[in-house]
């Protein structure tokens, strides 16, 4: 009698690829942020992806305020507003609209906020506080973004993830900046069509435009798109239109803020 012929085994299941540490997390965003976001989703919450870019992003931000106030070009024109407005209050004082007293307070208040000890320290909370800002708006814009057009059931937390690590392209944008700022002599310096600009006015919408069509915003939201898609399931263009729409409304209405606020501002 004839043995039967041994079953041929069957090879053993491949060992799953090691999980990326936070390093390269950080680092493999720029490349591979479909691998990186899909991680994301498998594993477990880690704060650590959403608030070590927060902090990097916020370092960065006070070092560009800092860049900013420490130039010269920006004292000269300090100067000239201050000047401008003390004008326009003694105007005030003659038609008898602003007593004197009030006049000269306002234009103690406002000598005192120009001073470059005070500008750096209310502009580096400023800048720090709006870099933590970022990554929570962000994880929120996602999170709704998936939730009502998306119709997918994921969590702040993983959405917080995701736009921390993607943010990590406006910390390299930001540094960016900030050496354009500090290497070439111009107040206003950028990573796009601005850079083009010689006389570069923040208190034109049409400049402001200008400023916020750079490659590093529009690859922000290439990379949130990424993750927006691995998070639902989706695949990536019905993810980056949502997401670009987004962008582009959030844009619109910063232009808007400031430059009602620019004839205000410096």
């Amino acid at each position: 009698m004839e043995e039967p012929l041994p079953l041929p085994e069957s090879p053993p299941d491949a060992p799953p690829p090691p999980a990326m540490s936070l390093a390269a997390r950080l680092l493999n965003v720029f490349a591979i942020p479909g691998e990186v976001f899909e991680e994301v989703k498998a594993s477990r919450v880690s704060v650590w992806n959403w608030l070590v870019p927060a902090l990097l992003l916020g370092v960065v931000s006070v070092f560009t305020v800092l860049a900013v106030v420490s130039q010269p070009a920006l004292q000269r024109q300090m100067n000239e507003r201050i000047e401008e407005q003390a004008k326009a209050l003694d105007q005030q004082v003659k038609a008898g609209k602003v007593k004197r007293v009030e006049a000269d307070r306002a234009l103690a208040v406002t000598r005192a906020i120009a001073q470059p000890a005070i500008l750096k320290t209310l502009g580096g909370v400023m800048a720090a506080g709006f870099g933590v800002v970022r990554v929570f708006w962000w994880g929120l814009v996602l999170w709704l973004l998936g939730r009502v057009f998306l119709k997918a059931c994921f969590g702040y937390i993983k959405t917080l993830e995701v736009a921390g690590l993607a943010l990590m392209v406006s910390v390299l944008g930001s540094a960016v900046l900030l050496l354009l700022m500090v290497n070439l002599p111009k107040l206003f310096a950028a990573q796009g069509l601005a850079l083009a600009v010689s006389d570069f006015d923040p208190s034109r919408k049409s400049y402001l435009l200008l400023g916020a069509a750079n490659v590093f915003a529009l690859w922000l939201v290439c990379v949130l798109s990424v993750g927006l898609g691995r998070l639902a399931g989706v695949p990536f263009w019905r993810a980056m239109w949502l997401v670009f729409a987004a962008w582009l409304i959030q844009e619109s209405c910063l232009v808007l803020l400031q430059g009602v606020m620019g004839p205000f501002m410096p």
